[in-house]
């Protein structure tokens, strides 16, 4: 059966390409002598691409004619394990036998064991190939172009053996797993931010394979980039055998959907894989339901219309439920914005008691006079490390020492946590480690979290903290000064920690040191312990003292006060007398009043 565009074709030609059924082509062969002949002429006279499908025995199995620059290749079932054992041989009426970008996506997507295309000419004998084959680099399946062979060495080609080789590289060698996520990452911004990308793509366990870079000034409203390179990326996307394209700027709803049809590919944009990343690191109640609050946030606009269906919320890797469909808990949103506005509400209820006894917490430590640091910085700058490092050295004989995760990657810590140290003079301090912020962090996520980024609006001092190895500190503390700024903690007494100076070139420690002029800065390496002493010292200076030291000698039969300056006050000494016990602390106002009368 031919298909097609078969109108405006004579009876006589038609039955011309039927008879090309009725040709076995050897097995070792692309094509035949007779068959390139037959189909040069039959395209030279229709002046419409010609495209012939042929299996391993030789017979043409698929006809259809196309227009005078494509031809539709018929159905082809792809196995994920090897090739498809069909070839496809077709004709370019211009004359001109390079294969298209098309045609190399069809190589690739199909698994086809070769496409030929035949450049038309007036005389066979002139005519130029061009071949392609797939082939296998890193893992992936590429293809290989022979061009601008003549027909006698076409023929010449050992097409079995080629194939053979192929096949049995493709059956011993994992290619098509699709249950690991292999993206190409598009950006227009900076090729730094675009490496950036690729950090939160592997922070996803997304394989990043390829970046494609374009500097533009104008946003294409359909497409966010010209029509020409989106072509491109579907292009690569089949060379490289990607399945997920990842775009390094927020893209809206309908540039998603126009996107994946062009490129028959999943589409997601940089604030998708950041909210994936959260989803993947929340763990706490709080953190669980701010991640859902800013994800539903995020979808409820790009809603196509009210019966819109949305992705599971679910755990796992792969194209089922991969980057871009991960939520906290295995729940289906519902597919109504009326049901999604619903959610909104109760997860607003839901963090309102969580909050309530985050609320009691901190009414404590203000009643205690408990002066707050929080540390700040981008993500993996080493705030986790910096924070263990000081409770480690300093912690409060009577709060534990609980380490938070460390580990060199975007996002390893996402509950705030915080915990009490002892400063050399004695006083406690409540010290709070924070989500690390970073360039172009969704305005979702600050919203969601700004309960949690509160121990930073609440903080007498703030510790920046910035990894000075990195060629790009001067940015990444240009943007946490942006999210500072929108949570107004901007102004707030702050100390910049050099961290990693054990890793960082004299060169960029300079350059930082010198963009900072005029601030306070110290600079240490935590996880080598350098200069962490000095830091303490810094923090001891720069925030308030709100104890004051006093004299109490308790008589033997209050000890309750004695157990109450112990767990309320810092002890600086203490002895036993003939009175009493003898205690030095420092102590709060409310602390003093109650054990105003046994003071010496």
């Amino acid at each position: 059966m031919i298909t097609g565009s078969i109108d405006g074709i004579r009876k006589v030609m038609l039955d011309k390409i039927e008879n090309l059924f009725e040709l076995t082509i050897d097995n070792d062969k692309v094509f035949s002598y007779e068959l390139a002949e037959e189909m040069n002429e039959i395209s030279r006279i229709i002046k419409k691409e010609l495209c012939v499908v042929i299996n391993r025995h030789g017979k043409i199995v698929g006809i259809s004619i196309g227009k005078i620059d494509s031809a539709p290749i018929p159905s082809i079932e792809v196995s994920n394990k090897k090739l498809s054992g069909f070839r496809v041989v077709h004709t370019h009426p211009s004359g001109n036998s390079t294969l298209s970008s098309l045609d190399i996506s069809a190589l690739i997507g199909s698994k086809l064991d070769a496409i030929a295309a035949i450049g038309v000419q007036e005389n066979v004998e002139n005519i130029k190939i061009n071949i392609a084959f797939c082939d296998i680099y890193n893992n992936n399946l590429t293809y290989n172009e022979l061009k601008n062979l003549s027909l006698e060495a076409s023929l010449q080609l050992n097409f079995k053996e080629k194939v053979d080789y192929i096949d049995k590289i493709i059956s011993s060698i994992d290619t098509c797993d699709d249950q690991v996520e292999r993206a190409i990452l598009v950006g227009t911004d900076t090729e730094e931010s675009l490496e950036e990308l690729a950090g939160l793509a592997e922070a996803c366990n997304v394989v990043p394979i390829e970046m494609m870079f374009q500097k533009k000034n104008k946003v294409h409203s359909a497409y966010y980039m010209g029509q020409g390179k989106v072509q491109e990326i579907a292009h690569l996307r089949q060379l490289r055998n990607a399945n997920l394209i990842i775009f390094d700027d927020e893209l809206s709803g309908s540039q998603v959907r126009n996107l994946e049809e062009a490129i028959n590919c999943k589409v997601i944009d940089r604030t998708t894989l950041i909210l994936d990343i959260f989803a993947r690191r929340a763990k706490s109640k709080e953190s669980i339901l701010q991640v859902e609050l800013a994800i539903l946030n995020h979808k409820l606009p790009r809603l196509r219309n009210s019966n819109a269906n949305l992705a599971r919320i679910k755990g796992g890797v792969g194209l089922k439920g991969g980057v871009g469909s991960r939520g906290p808990g295995e729940k289906k949103l519902e597919t109504d914005r009326r049901h999604i506005e619903s959610r909104i509400e109760e997860i607003k209820n839901e963090m309102s008691k969580v909050l309530g006894r985050k609320t009691v917490q901190k009414i404590k430590r203000t009643k205690n006079n408990i002066s707050k640091v929080a540390i700040v910085g981008y993500t993996n700058a080493g705030k986790s490390t910096l924070r263990n490092k000081l409770c480690e050295i300093s912690a409060s004989d009577n709060i534990s020492k609980k380490e938070v995760l460390e580990a060199d990657m975007l996002f390893a810590t996402l509950d705030t946590t915080v915990r009490a140290i002892t400063l050399s003079d004695n006083r406690k301090i409540a010290l709070s480690d924070t989500v690390g912020f970073i360039s172009k962090l969704p305005h979702e996520l600050v919203e969601a979290f700004k309960s949690t980024l509160e121990e930073v609006t609440e903080a007498d001092l703030l510790l920046h903290v910035v990894d000075v190895a990195n060629e790009e500190a001067i940015k990444q503390i240009q943007s946490v000064d942006t999210v500072l700024n929108e949570l107004n903690a901007k102004n707030k007494n702050t100390i910049i920690v050099l961290n990693k100076i054990d890793k960082a070139s004299q060169e960029n420690l300079g350059k930082v040191k010198d963009f900072l002029k005029g601030k306070k800065i110290v600079e240490v390496s935590a996880a080598k312990e350098i200069n962490l002493g000095q830091l303490l010292n810094m923090i001891g200076k720069e925030i308030p003292n709100k104890l004051v030291e006093k004299e109490f000698i308790v008589p033997y039969d209050r000890q309750k006060f004695i157990s109450m300056l112990h767990e309320d006050a810092s002890i600086i000494n203490k002895k036993y007398t003939e009175k009493g016990t003898y205690i030095k602390a420092l102590v709060n106002e409310e602390i003093y009043e109650r054990c105003a009368d046994f003071e010496v």
